[in-house]
């Protein structure tokens, strides 16, 4: 009996030290490194050569964060939804815009933008980058070609659909409300709306404070629940 409790102990130790093994995040496992192997084979003139492969398999995809997932959850939905854009037609994703201000934006709408151009091109849609600029720039910085200077950028592009949004902050976390438009005639051909708590976006926004900053100005409330969420990076 005291020798099937052995083995039973040690096969539950096994299992959980199995089960840690498993729980290492893969996007923070960025220590990894492959170096590939070398593989032997025969050439067209039947000589033994040997060249060097990778495996992608193991060394996995690119590590994704939190604005990575909420981007591709978002475009699913307005995939889903869509009822008139093919993959085949130009679609052009803008900077989203504050819901109040269609002139303010910040620093998460502008990685979110990014996300949600990479997000589309998984679907295989034809996406348009309107910030590569006409003509490539070698300066002290580095060889640079994406600008948002409309003088660098071309002017004759043939877009018919492009993906509009609008964020709002609230004491909970950010409201997403997205739409693909026609711009031939306005009409909306895929919406999305969407709200993500703000500790979910926890590299982006601040917790709602009692005392805050906005445009300059000093906000105080008494409780945090009439007060919002803000966004690293914002001016303030």
């Amino acid at each position: 009996m005291q020798h099937k409790l052995s083995i039973l102990a040690l096969m539950l130790v096994t299992m959980g030290l199995a089960g840690c093994s498993n729980t290492l995040n893969p996007a923070a496992n960025l220590d990894y490194t492959q170096n590939g192997q070398l593989v032997g084979y025969q050439d067209a003139d039947d000589v033994h050569q040997e060249k060097l492969v990778y495996d992608i398999n193991a060394s996995g995809l690119a590590p994704k964060g939190q604005i990575n997932i909420w981007a591709e959850k978002l475009v699913n939905e307005l995939v889903l939804q869509n009822d008139a854009l093919r993959p085949d037609q130009p679609l052009l994703i803008v900077t989203p815009v504050m819901s109040s201000d269609f002139n303010q934006t910040n620093e998460l709408a502008l990685q979110l933008q990014q996300s949600l151009l990479s997000a589309f091109h998984a679907h295989e849609f034809n996406l348009v980058d309107l910030n590569v600029s006409t003509s490539l720039r070698a300066t002290e910085k580095g060889e640079l070609i994406l600008s948002r200077n409309w003088e660098q950028l071309p002017t004759d592009m043939p877009v018919s659909h492009v993906l509009v949004s609008t964020l709002n902050l609230t004491n909970e976390g950010v409201n997403f409300n997205g739409r693909v438009v026609d711009i031939t005639n306005n009409r909306v051909v895929s919406a999305v709306q969407s709200f993500v708590a703000g500790k979910s976006l926890s590299g982006y926004v601040l917790p709602a404070n009692k005392v805050q900053t906005r445009d300059g100005l000093i906000y105080r409330t008494e409780n945090v629940k009439d007060s919002r969420y803000t966004v690293i990076g914002d001016k303030q």
